[in-house]
């Protein structure tokens, strides 16, 4: 990873707001970097570049912190995104987020015809419902901006075909210029083969991942597990950090769940932890596509999974258990049957092997590819920034 002078770089740019750790963040630098191993020159341009994700990025692909090691705020965001753009012109711009978005077709649809990029953006939540409840106001505020710019775009690119269908519908986006990807880059096919090694489970173990925010709804599962509880000594993982934390800790407590649930916060690494796990729990009020169930899958984990949109559904089938958001008795049914139901594993590794990078990699290349890009036609050349 290099920052500062970039040198010997191709001139399409993946804008990643920050890296502090979201999912929408972490997929996007995964498709950054498989692009990059398939051969097309890109780098990771950020408004702030603390986090934990930095680490993420492969070593092939350039790091350009914009606000030069502080976080550079939003109404400082559009000047240096067109610093950025005219003095690389690149050939196309990728933004993830509803900001990201939003700043970067504005920002973008501002410069001269002759050097405007390529504008795709990649929405990544589902954008009605997150227009409500997304927890960064920077989002809510951008969805109900979205109508006036996503239309700017050339290519709007979602996982699955209901969040196009929105897209399309509310936000004004032309049906040509919607694209379903139906797969997500959540991780390689490389580390889905490490992660076939056998490995020793803690057979009580209940693990949920994701930041502790109202959409995740962690307060239902938390009381669908004291449900669970009366019937099974089982615990309770749940992975993230996020502003309800104090509430849940509340509602643990008034629960009497001290001894057996714990929120040990952010994990950089979830994936050995789900490994040990015996069952994931998604409680998604709603997702733009549920990464973490993925990510379970890829560890011969079985889920349980509210039927929120967008993701779920898509990605477990009819073949997993789906209940309604917001219903703890109905949510400790089906973990309850989901504990006693035999795993095959090798079966949710093969599902999990979908929504490889490779995969979600060669999807995105078709699209770009539709808009008269390829890597042989994107030049690399040598500036400093």
């Amino acid at each position: 990873m290099a920052t500062g002078t970039i040198r010997n770089i191709g001139p399409m740019i993946m804008l990643v707001r920050a890296l502090g750790g979201g999912g929408a963040q972490s997929d996007a630098i995964e498709l950054a970097n498989g692009l990059r191993a398939a051969g097309w020159p890109i780098l990771i341009a950020t408004l702030d570049s603390s986090g934990p994700l930095a680490r993420h990025i492969a070593p092939g692909v350039p790091l350009l912190d914009l606000g030069q090691g502080r976080k550079l705020r939003m109404a400082r965001a559009v000047p240096a995104l067109l610093a950025m753009m005219r003095t690389l012109q690149p050939s196309a711009v990728i933004a993830s987020e509803a900001a990201g978005n939003c700043l970067l077709a504005f920002a973008a649809s501002r410069l001269d015809q002759a050097i405007r990029p390529k504008i795709v953006l990649r929405e990544v939540a589902a954008p009605r419902a997150a227009r409500r409840s997304d927890p960064y106001w920077q989002n809510r505020l951008a969805y109900r901006l979205a109508r006036r710019l996503y239309p700017l775009a050339d290519r709007v690119v979602s996982p699955g075909a209901a969040v196009r269908d929105e897209l399309i519908a509310h936000f004004g986006v032309a049906p040509d210029r919607a694209v379903s990807l139906g797969t997500n880059a959540v991780l390689s096919a490389a580390r889905l083969a490490d992660l076939a090694a056998p490995v020793t489970r803690a057979n009580d173990l209940i693990l949920a991942i994701g930041r502790l925010s109202a959409e995740k709804d962690f307060a239902t599962l938390i009381r669908a597990f004291a449900m669970v509880r009366q019937r099974l000594r089982m615990r309770l993982h749940i992975l993230g950090e996020g502003s309800e934390r104090p509430a849940l800790e509340r509602l643990i407590g008034k629960l009497a769940l001290h001894d057996c649930v714990e929120l040990p916060g952010f994990v950089h690494d979830p994936l050995p932890r789900l490994q040990n796990a015996r069952l994931f729990v998604s409680s998604s009020r709603h997702e733009g596509f549920g990464n973490a169930i993925v990510e379970a899958l890829a560890c011969g984990t079985p889920v349980v999974a509210t039927d929120a949109p967008y993701g779920p559904r898509e990605i477990l089938g009819r073949g997993h258990a789906l209940v309604p958001p917001g219903n703890p008795p109905l949510l400790a049914e089906a973990i309850l049957e989901a504990i006693e139901r035999p795993v095959d594993r090798a079966a949710l590794r093969s599902r999990a092997a979908d929504f490889t990078t490779e995969r979600t990699v060669e999807a995105f290349a078709a699209m770009l590819a539709s808009m008269g890009l390829a890597p042989a036609t994107i030049p690399t050349y040598e500036t400093t920034i």
